[in-house]
């Protein structure tokens, strides 16, 4: 059980000296991360200390938890994801800003109060005694859903982002270790190979591989545009430009902006060729390279 100095229910929290405060410059913002502090070994009731931890765009409530303990104050309690980051333990469920959320999940967007979900069962500051998950959700107020045993059940979108978690420091790796050109032209042909496969899965969910087929079958995949104008959709050319993309925004917020168009954008012109090779795909430009909207262009070329 991954924890800041939480060995078990009955040991005491080890207390050790915080890292050193480093001088932070002025241009730096600020913010006030209030915390529920109590252990009952040692305090007769709760109370709550307010630290200065620096903003960091991106940053998560476990961001800002790391930044007091290693900055601040070292003997402060809270599930660490040494072996999850993902969102999917839940050990990190507390409340924010007096709403239930995941500590590792939720953005910092000014300053926090954060506290357990049940104090009474507070083993020390933000962790608690591990409870069932049905009895953890009643805490959060939300109701219980019924386990997903099918992939397919998973949204897209939270694929994608399982993938890049999991996929970038590998390859990050590899590039270290073997070179940027090797690592990138390997992944990119696993990549294009599995995107491939899925334009054909495509074409079989939606009964056919025609450009309306085509365009029936974003409502699978599409869960990244947000806002879209479609320009031209005829039975030979479709077109639309994407303003807004969730795949980007995703890559960004875990700092991934860098493979991020390798594991995502780079999947569109394979999976075309796996839907239907005549349909032709053309792009200029795309959000996660940093450009106002990507520009989609489909075109169905007859046989010559």
């Amino acid at each position: 059980m991954p924890t800041k100095k939480i060995e078990s229910r009955t040991r005491r929290t080890k207390s050790r000296s915080p890292v050193s405060k480093k001088r932070i410059s002025a241009d730096k913002k600020m913010i006030k991360v209030k915390v529920f502090r109590f252990d009952p070994a040692v305090d007769r009731k709760p109370s709550y200390k307010t630290y200065q931890v620096r903003f960091e765009e991106g940053m998560s409530a476990m961001g800002a938890l790391d930044y007091i303990y290693q900055h601040e104050d070292g003997t402060i309690a809270y599930y660490d994801h040494a072996g999850c980051s993902l969102g999917i333990c839940g050990r990190c469920t507390a409340r924010i800003n007096g709403k239930p959320g995941l500590l590792c999940q939720t953005p910092v967007k000014g300053d926090l109060t954060l506290e357990p979900l049940n104090q009474k069962k507070v083993l020390k500051d933000l962790v608690m005694e591990a409870a069932p998950a049905s009895e953890a959700k009643e805490q959060a107020g939300e109701p219980e859903r019924p386990a997903i045993t099918d992939i397919n059940a998973v949204p897209l979108l939270i694929r994608r982002e399982i993938e890049a978690l999991i996929a970038a420091p590998i390859i990050k790796a590899f590039v270290e270790e073997f070179g940027k050109e090797k690592t990138l032209e390997v992944a990119g042909r696993v990549i294009k190979a599995l995107a491939r496969q899925m334009g054909q899965r495509l074409a079989t969910m939606t009964g056919g591989n025609t450009l309306e087929h085509f365009a029936k079958a974003a409502a699978i995949f599409g869960q990244g545009p947000d806002y879209e104008e479609t320009i031209e959709a005829t039975p030979r050319k479709l077109s639309t430009n994407v303003f807004r993309c969730k795949y980007a925004e995703m890559y960004r917020r875990h700092g991934l902006e860098d493979v991020g168009y390798l594991l995502s954008c780079g999947r569109d012109f394979a999976l075309m060729e796996g839907f239907n090779p005549r349909i032709k795909l053309t792009r200029t430009q795309t959000v996660m390279e940093g450009a106002p909207f990507c520009d989609m262009r489909w075109t169905y070329e007859e046989e010559e």
